[in-house]
């Protein structure tokens, strides 16, 4: 549903506002929703929210865009900043948050990717507030159309209209108004040594999480072998931020077709991540048209590998939310950890979508790859429908991916 029809639909705008707006845009140019909030029509703050709802992505709201950290805009210089309406966030770990005005605009994130050397997660913002946070924090002025609005696009944590309807998807997580300090002493934080205390299975855990930042170490190193120095940014300071390098797209994958027992039998035998990863996406080549292994931390999926999907150079752009209606929340949800079916009506699914450059599938597959309770990867595929001994098979293949996962693990630790 288009930004204009939602707003009718919520009753936050008429149909003669509505008429009146395209008539303006029409006129003058620009986005409907910059013609709404220069008429009146509607205020930024519900804006924001509409337009993440209206392309399912998170929000950049104007207090996450008033907390924008200095180490992330220094990322930029002034005029990409400009010429790309985007405002970096904040960094976290490897990857970078930035509000963009067009977060669908895949080569904006690729560039901003190869510029900054991090992944960029993009929430989306309007860009009348853009325009405003790159002349503050860049020096950049605004477009003579955007001049007229002075201050009043700067965000104030205080305005908050609870008519909204919620978010699609979480934004920054918000700062905590002060600190609370635990009383006594501080607690021993847990080991792997300690673990033996601990049951068999919250052991395994544990273990899994140092995995896991293994395997996220991994991810980055084939990335810098390919280092570009580019042009030192400018910081608001001016002073020169230190370059990062960029990381180059990678080429389609070109696995085998692998059947279920072949798959399961390189499974069984795998001594590193990346033979399972191989094995996995060998199953999924022979069982799928189209296929993504997810990674999973903080109860988010990050999209790793893919095959077959027209977008596989923007995978590392999916970013979807385990707590929100998904195909891959049906997989979690599911007894035997598998969903195959039809894919229901989601924002989340929309956006996968989108990111991968495909139409909706009539049949989509997922099965959890999991350590004890520990979620560790997700095997989504979609294009054939599939009998049950073939969910079955995909069940018992995520299993023996979770064993060799095991194996892995146990000799790390010898």
């Amino acid at each position: 549903m288009k930004l204009g029809e939602m707003l009718v639909r919520d009753g936050r705008l008429t149909e003669p506002q509505l008429e009146a707006a395209l008539k303006h845009q029409a006129r003058d140019g620009g986005r409907i929703g910059t013609v709404l909030f220069e008429h009146g029509f509607i205020d930024l703050e519900a804006l924001t929210v509409y337009l993440g709802l209206e392309l399912g992505i998170p929000i950049a709201t104007g207090a996450m865009l008033e907390r924008a950290k200095r180490a992330a805009v220094r990322l930029l210089p002034p005029q990409i900043a400009f010429k790309h309406k985007c405002v970096p966030l904040v960094v976290q770990d490897r990857q970078l948050i930035a509000a963009i005005e067009d977060p669908h605009d895949f080569a904006t994130l690729e560039a901003l990717n190869q510029i900054t050397g991090y992944r960029v997660l993009p929430r989306v913002a309007p860009e009348v507030r853009i325009y405003y946070y790159i002349e503050r924090y860049y020096g950049v002025a605004r477009p003579a159309r955007f001049v007229k609005f002075a201050d009043t696009p700067r965000g104030d944590e205080g305005a908050v209209d609870v008519g909204l309807p919620a978010p699609p998807l979480p934004g920054l997580p918000p700062v905590p108004a002060s600190v609370v300090t635990a009383p006594g002493p501080r607690p021993r934080l847990r080991s792997l040594k300690m673990a033996k205390q601990f049951d068999e299975s919250e052991a395994l855990e544990l273990d899994a999480e140092d995995l896991l930042d293994a395997l996220e170490a991994d991810d980055a190193a084939p990335a810098e072998t390919a280092v570009i120095t580019p042009t030192a940014p400018v910081s608001t300071s001016g002073t020169p931020a230190p370059p990062r390098a960029r990381t180059t797209t990678p080429p389609p994958l070109a696995t085998q077709p692998m059947s279920a027992d072949v798959a399961m039998r390189e499974l069984a035998m795998a001594t590193d991540r990346n033979r399972i990863v191989e094995a996995l996406l060998g199953y999924s080549a022979a069982t799928f048209e189209s296929s993504v292994v997810f990674t999973v931390r903080d109860n988010m999926a990050f999209g790793w590998k893919a095959l077959g999907v027209p977008g596989y150079a923007h995978v590392e752009h999916v970013l979807m939310p385990l707590d929100a209606p998904s195909v891959l929340q049906s997989a979690l949800a599911a007894e035997n950890h598998v969903f195959h079916g039809a894919l229901a009506p989601s924002t989340v699914n929309s956006h996968l979508y989108k990111v991968l450059g495909c139409p909706e599938p009539q049949h989509v597959s997922a099965g959890v790859i999991m350590i004890g309770k520990r979620v560790v990867n997700l095997l989504y595929g979609h294009g054939k429908e599939l009998s049950p001994i073939q969910i079955g098979v995909l069940g018992q293949v995520c299993k023996s991916a979770a064993e060799a996962y095991t194996r892995l693990i146990a000799a790390k630790k010898k």
